[in-house]
Formats: C-alpha cells, sequence, structure tokens
C-alpha cells in the first residue's frame, strides 16, 4: 500500500532494533544499504551483544551505531536502551523512525513521544510470535505513542502478508520482503553426479534437522544413492543427530560459500517452518533449486505449488516429490527456473529498495 510523501525536515532515518537477531538482520542489513544508496542518514540503537555482533560489519559503513551496553537485568536492559533512545531522538531532526521487534517498539514508541517525536513512525514485527497470535497486542504495542497513531504519521512495514493481520486497522501496513544478495542469482547450476538433497540455514530450529534425520534414514540405501547435506549453523546435538543419519554438515560463514554449496545440489528440501519469513528457502530459489517444503503458512507465502516447487503436508508426501525429482531432471530444471524467476522478481535488491522508500515515503 502507497502513502503521500509527507513534508518533513531533511534528517536521519532511526532504527530502534534491541538484539540484532537473524530475523532482524534479514531485513535490516539490506535496509541500511537501500537508505544509503538512496543517500539519506541513518542511525542505529543497538543492544552491544557478543553473540550477535558479527552483523555489524555487514550494516552500511555510513550508518551510525548507537550501542546501548548490554546488561543482564532484563529491567534495567530496557530502561538503558530507552535512555540511549532518548538520546538518538534528541539529537537531531529526524526523517523516520522504525521500531524493530516487540520490546524495541514498546520502548521505542515511549521515547517517541517523550522526545516529541514529529516524524513517521514505522513498525515491524520480525517474525514476532506473540504479536500474530495475540492479534491484540498489535495496537497495543505502540499505545505509548497513541498521539502519533491518531495521525496519518504511523504504519507498519511487514515481511510476509500474514504479520498484518494485526495491523488490519492501522492506517497502513506496506509489504517489504527482505531481499536476496544477488550472489544467489548468478551461482552456475552444477549438479552433484549423484542425487544430492540440501537444506539447513541460520535460522532453523531443532525440529527440521530432526525431520531432515528422519527423511535421510527413510530414503538410505546403497542402491539409491541419495546424499543429504545440511549447509549452515547447527546446534551440537542436532548436528550429532544428523551425522548419525549420514547427512553432512557444512558450516558457512558467507553467503558466496552458502550460494556455492547450494549450487551442487539436485532439490532444495524445507522439512519444517520458520519464526519470520523463509529466507533460506527464498535463497534456494534464486539459486535454481527445485523446493520441497512443508506445507506451513510461511512456505506458502513464496511456493508456489506445483510451478516453484512442492508443498506436502505429510512426510510421505515429502518422500514421493523427492522421488518425483530426482527421476525426472527436465522437471528439476524447468521447476528450478521458474523459482529462479519468482525469487528475481519479489526478492531481488532494487525492488527491495524501491519498496522500502516508498513505505517510508522518502523520494527516490
Amino acid at each position: 500500500m502507497r502513502r503521500d510523501p509527507v513534508t518533513v525536515q531533511p534528517g536521519r532515518v532511526l532504527h530502534v532494533v534491541g538484539r540484532v537477531t537473524e530475523e532482524v538482520f534479514s531485513f535490516l542489513g539490506p535496509a541500511t544499504h537501500a537508505l544509503a544508496r538512496a543517500g539519506r542518514e541513518q542511525a542505529i540503537v543497538m543492544i552491544d551483544e557478543l553473540r550477535y555482533r558479527h552483523h555489524v560489519a555487514s550494516l552500511h559503513a555510513a550508518a551510525e551505531l548507537v550501542m546501548a551496553p548490554s546488561v543482564r537485568n532484563p529491567i534495567g536492559q530496557w530502561r538503558s536502551v530507552l535512555q540511549v533512545c532518548r538520546e538518538a531522538m534528541s539529537s537531531g531532526p529526524l526523517e523516520a523512525v522504525h521500531l524493530h521487534g516487540l520490546l524495541p517498539g514498546i520502548v521505542g514508541a515511549q521515547a517517541a513521544r517523550a522526545s516529541g517525536v514529529t516524524a513517521p513512525v514505522f513498525f515491524s514485527p520480525h517474525g514476532s510470535r506473540t504479536i500474530v497470535v495475540l492479534r491484540g497486542l498489535g495496537v497495543l504495542v505502540l499505545s505509548a505513542a497513541r498521539p502519533l497513531r491518531r495521525s496519518h504519521r504511523s504504519a507498519a512495514i511487514v515481511n510476509v502478508s500474514d504479520e498484518a493481520r494485526p495491523f488490519e486497522r492501522w492506517k497502513c501496513a506496506d509489504l517489504v520482503e527482505s531481499p536476496v544478495n544477488e550472489l544467489f542469482f548468478s551461482v552456475p547450476r552444477r549438479e552433484a553426479r549423484h542425487p544430492l538433497i540440501v537444506t539447513g540455514g541460520r535460522m532453523q530450529g531443532v525440529r527440521s534437522a530432526e525431520l531432515l534425520a528422519q527423511l535421510a534414514v527413510l530414503l538410505s540405501g546403497e542402491d539409491l544413492r541419495i546424499s543429504f547435506n545440511w549447509i549452515g549453523t547447527v546446534d551440537a546435538v542436532s548436528r550429532m543427530s544428523l551425522n548419525a543419519a549420514g547427512v553432512g554438515v557444512f558450516d558457512v560463514e558467507t553467503d558466496a560459500e552458502y550460494a556455492s554449496r547450494l549450487s551442487a545440489g539436485w532439490i532444495y528440501l524445507a522439512p519444517g517452518g520458520t519464526r519470520g519469513p523463509p529466507l533460506f528457502l527464498v535463497e534456494a530459489m534464486a539459486a535454481g533449486l527445485p523446493c520441497v517444503a512443508l506445507d506451513c503458512a510461511e512456505n506458502r507465502e513464496v511456493i508456489r505449488d506445483g510451478e516453484t516447487g512442492y508443498l506436502c503436508k505429510t512426510e510421505r508426501d515429502m518422500i514421493d516429490r523427492i522421488a518425483t525429482l530426482i527421476d525426472d531432471p527436465a522437471l528439476r530444471l524447468r521447476m528450478g527456473e521458474s523459482a529462479r524467476n519468482e525469487a528475481q522478481c519479489r526478492f531481488g535488491q532494487s525492488q527491495f529498495d524501491l519498496k522500502l522508500l516508498a513505505a517510508y515515503a522518502l523520494p527516490t
């Protein structure tokens, strides 16, 4: 949904993040680059937590980082973030304020009201199940900024259409899907010599690893010669389970490594759902892999059943679809090309830039 541009004083776009988790970073990282390409100044309020610090290097260098120290006490932590927010909001004119996640939304809204912010305020759930399941909380999140919400200058920016449901009574909820690195679109397809099923990612849960291990055992056998690879990080217990099932586990640190590993796959398997957008499924589509995915809300957002992949309700369905694709190389090629074209149209960086700036109502 588009809004008419608003007249504001030149200033920064301020992101209030809290912890830069994988779900948040998949949107925030590209957003900082999109704003930098548009010549916009920006700052990011975030908690300086060691386990997420590796994301900092991938944020645009021109984005100012406003760090709140990591505090063990939760109440003390968010008081610290509130104080840092107020200081950042009072340090100069703002073009927009973007609140990422539930707690940053509550704290950022309080800071915006206390600081008298008049710039547009935006909120993104980033996979918060609390907001999606308890829809009334979508309104409660920015209740502290009620004077802002009475105007046209407060709205939501969601990653998947399902996240828009709690904001049905809001003035606007723009859909801006996280983009895919161009590396995935350009990686050449080099199928392994024998059938190779790939899956993984940094945001997958224990359940996905267990399902993959089960499928690997069911499809194992010298006559079938089917291999399984998990690409990306995994916890120690899941690693043991995957290894016991004969699944290769490959840690990757960069998108280039991940794209290269994907290129050898015959099929990408998404045996479970994700908290936020199924980014790794989309990256596999961008790499030209036909996909077999669990039929759940997140995967239905990106897969057109029978065209860009298969949606399966049961383990038996997954096995049948995998067998079909292994036996038909022309089908794998056709479905993989359709998946790549679909990903390019929806998840290319240029599309993300246009949609984000339109959501902010900033001129391009």
